[in-house]
């Protein structure tokens, strides 16, 4: 098994909190607008702003993903 292979980006933020002891906001930050300027597409993706594609999660207290939107869809 490759390590991470099993590591879904939701998974990956929790323990960015649990084990790193990251603040939320933080975690979020380096699971969205870090790959898109890595990626290239800090012009429409990573950060919500005016104009940017909504791609959105709603988490619970437990930080479980509730809802998802992907260019404003959900």
């Amino acid at each position: 098994t490759l390590a991470g292979s099993d590591l879904d980006m939701i998974g990956a933020v929790r323990n960015a909190v649990d084990m790193l002891g990251l603040p939320l906001q933080d975690a979020v930050m380096i699971a969205s607008a870090a790959p898109a300027a890595f990626l290239g597409l800090a012009t429409h993706r990573g950060t919500i702003a005016p104009g940017m594609a909504a791609d959105l999660v709603l988490l619970d207290d437990q930080r479980n993903v509730v809802r998802t939107w992907i260019d404003g869809r959900g």
